[in-house]
């Protein structure tokens, strides 16, 4: 009798159960109470990037076509048509998903092969820190992009698990991260994962060439795992004879992300710092004063 517009916590905490372990995404941020428009504004971004990434088209544009329709049979006709496919999923539905979070200025996009996340967004804010290409859209209600390679629970075995998978394709791991799992199922399937990913040939890597690093946790509405803990316990998942922590200078930065019960990871490399932590309103600013600079040097 409410329509759907009263939701209790119970209800809201729901929309999470979309996320299961194994996703990976982007979590955006964006401007207070501007999430649906932040929201079509991303779809529209992405769409325009699947594009020149991976060549993908969106449906309805590669449908699209000029004719007119000048009398009213043919136009019945063409709606018709139009209605028998607008089941068809469109480049939004196929690859990346936007799932609206029960809190403010948050939204996930949940993305599907071969979407890649972390250099989906770096392409993205790499564009937007340089000069404007003709036709490049660029957002107004967008603050920060955030890629997320593995998702998991946020508790304990959780955290300590995405981590294992995440890290080991960039880091030589501690005897720390050698031990087994209370959940020895689990444990079997982080072993294979590590071992797909490379994590031998990464603790085969010279001392002399081992990245250092940082880790970057956000946590927002979650009181269980501390931010102290999160990030001594993912740290100590690494072998620091060979990789040292530099919380000024990192080769790679663990970005974690906690939201109530999920726990997402990604690493990254130094440059996104350099990308204002792929903020692109920030990276927007930027890029604007520094052709309006050009602009001025020109002109003197």
């Amino acid at each position: 009798g409410n329509d759907g517009k009263w939701k209790t916590a119970h209800h809201e905490a729901k929309k999470l159960d979309l996320l299961q372990p194994g996703d990976q995404g982007i979590w955006v941020s964006c401007a207070r109470r501007q999430e649906a428009k932040a929201t079509r504004e991303v779809c529209q971004l992405f769409t325009q990037y699947l594009e020149k990434m991976y060549g993908i088209k969106d449906k309805d544009d590669a449908g699209s076509d000029d004719e007119d329709v000048d009398d009213i049979e043919a136009a019945v006709k063409k709606e018709a048509a139009a209605l028998k496919t607008k089941g068809t999923k469109d480049a939004v539905d196929e690859y990346f998903t936007p799932l609206k979070m029960n809190v403010d200025c948050l939204v996930f996009f949940k993305t599907r092969h071969p979407i890649q996340p972390i250099e989906f967004v770096k392409r993205i804010c790499s564009d937007a820190q340089g000069p404007k290409e003709p036709g490049q859209f660029r957002c107004r209600y967008v603050n920060r992009l955030t890629p997320i390679t593995h998702i998991g629970k946020a508790n304990k075995t959780g955290v300590l698990e995405v981590a294992k998978r995440v890290l080991a394709p960039h880091f030589k791991l501690s005897a720390k991260a050698a031990a087994p799992s209370a959940d020895e199922s689990v444990a079997g399937d982080e072993n294979e994962g590590q071992a797909e990913a490379g994590a031998e040939p990464a603790s085969e890597k010279p001392q002399a060439e081992a990245p250092e690093f940082a880790v970057r946790p956000s946590i927002r509405n979650h009181t269980t795992l501390q931010r102290l803990y999160v990030i001594q316990e993912t740290a100590g998942l690494i072998d620091q004879e060979n990789h040292k922590v530099n919380l000024s200078s990192p080769d790679k930065v663990l970005l974690i992300e906690i939201y109530q019960t999920v726990c997402g990871m990604s690493v990254v490399g130094s440059d996104w710092e350099e990308l204002k932590k792929y903020n692109l309103s920030e990276l927007y600013g930027e890029s604007a004063k520094t052709a309006k600079e050009s602009r001025d040097s020109a002109e003197a």
